[in-house]
């Protein structure tokens, strides 16, 4: 049951709006419109919510990129339209073939065509369907070994798995060892179990997500320039003397300070660095997010009877994620740096984690169980090896050297590795200071 639900809580409206004129009287008899009510659409949608899953694929691919900062952004935009409208539409179609409750959630759409007499589409849609599988297996491929690859370069994870085969230019090892265990695991679990924990995976990762960007928008950075023409005596002062009178560079410094409108909260947060305060109020926004989210779970037809203290429970809670949205608006954001920046910071990120944490209470309890067995299992490696072997203070580490962009054209996939970081790096120590700009071999010649 929970399967059905899941599958048709996307297309409840148009289904339920066009049964009900087709046949009013048998929708009535199975619960009218919204059946479930809206708890039931919640818990639908936090099962279905694995469709919105693999855009980390290209986000991984970042190091194939010419141009990451824009192509990243909008490869990702469009993809994830794309499929919404997709499933929107297939949604739609399904519904208006059969009624919801006589969807066969084993072969929803070929049963559906079935059921209309067009036994012909039926095959066809089998065969759209394995090959869809056949795609989505290929894309879980793509992404995780590079995932793994990434860890194991930064030392989070078995050496050996960033190993790059020198012919083919890719990790073979780590690929054949995440394709061996997705497939074991696929083979012991059940559907439905594979999809409700997928979900709550993508649901706790798109959550971190958004807490992120409301702390990496006001944590202060002091990179007031990327790039600086070729120096000269002259130019080098008058660069010195333009950096220190610019007021972007103000703009930076005064990031995850508090602003001038809100000094009446000096006393409380003034000695404080700049960005901590921030972090601090994601956290407990967070905590109360899930305070909030499980009293709706558990309490839900207290609140509905208005009884007095879980009432009073609600507000308090919702009091203080109000609270900690204000000190962050309280604080200056960083205006500088990213071409693709998500709008209205910290309200769309604080929006995101409720319903992302909402989406997640509404899941199995053994679906969390799994989720917990799998969280210690990634504690115990990160660790006891993980964060004896991590590399992320070391300058030699492929993720703390910002490749320009003719670099990224010539460098193959993988070919961050050590050889590869010795020669970038040569090259940048070769310029005449630390701050002239990194002139390409090609440049030079010409």
């Amino acid at each position: 049951m929970t399967l059905e639900r899941g599958q048709c809580s996307v297309n409840k409206l148009v289904a339920a709006r066009s049964h009900r004129v087709a046949d009013p009287s048998r929708i009535f008899q199975v619960g009218g419109f919204l059946p479930y009510g809206f708890g039931g659409v919640i818990a639908g949608a936090a099962t279905c919510f694995y469709a919105f899953v693999g855009f980390d694929s290209i986000a991984t691919s970042g190091e194939e990129a010419k141009n990451p900062s824009f192509s990243i952004p909008m490869a990702t935009v469009f993809s994830m339209g794309i499929v919404t409208l997709g499933y929107v539409l297939v949604s739609s179609a399904l519904t208006l073939l059969v009624p919801y409750y006589d969807i066969n959630p084993n072969a929803a759409l070929p049963e559906a065509f079935s059921h209309v007499g067009m036994h012909w589409v039926k095959y066809v849609v089998s065969l759209g369907a394995i090959c869809g599988m056949t795609t989505t297996l290929f894309g879980s491929l793509f992404s995780l070994p590079r995932c793994m690859y990434a860890m194991a370069v930064d030392g989070l994870l078995f050496s050996f798995l960033g190993n790059v085969n020198s012919k083919t230019q890719l990790p073979l090892t780590n690929l054949v060892i995440s394709g061996l265990f997705s497939a074991t695991i696929a083979l012991l679990f059940d559907l439905e179990k594979l999809v409700e924990f997928m979900s709550i995976g993508t649901l706790l990762a798109y959550t971190i997500v958004s807490a992120s960007v409301i702390i990496l928008r006001y944590r202060p950075t002091f990179e007031t320039t990327a790039t600086k023409p070729v120096s000269t005596p002259a130019s080098e002062v008058s660069s010195t003397a333009s950096e220190l009178t610019t007021p972007a560079s103000e703009i930076v410094n005064l990031t995850g300070t508090l602003r001038v409108q809100y000094s009446w909260l000096g006393p409380l947060f003034g000695s404080c660095e700049p960005g901590t305060v921030v972090t601090a109020a994601v956290f407990i926004y967070t905590v109360f997010s899930c305070a909030l989210c499980i009293l709706f779970q558990v309490s839900t037809k207290d609140l509905k009877d208005g009884i007095w203290w879980t009432v009073i429970l609600a507000c308090f809670f919702i009091l203080i994620m109000g609270g900690c949205l204000l000190v962050i608006m309280a604080h200056h954001p960083n205006t500088s740096g990213l071409r693709f920046k998500v709008p209205m910071v910290p309200f769309i990120p604080a929006l995101s984690i409720l319903c992302n944490i909402e989406f997640m209470v509404h899941l199995n309890i053994l679906t969390w169980l799994r989720f917990f067995i799998w969280m210690i299992i990634g504690m115990l490696v990160y660790f006891l090896y993980g964060i004896h072997h991590s590399k992320e203070g070391d300058i030699s580490s492929s993720y703390s050297i910002l490749m320009t962009s003719s670099e990224a054209v010539k460098e193959k996939w993988g070919a961050t590795t050590k050889t590869n970081i010795k020669g970038v790096l040569t090259r940048r120590k070769s310029s005449s200071g630390d701050r002239n700009a990194i002139i390409d071999e090609e440049e030079s010649t010409e």
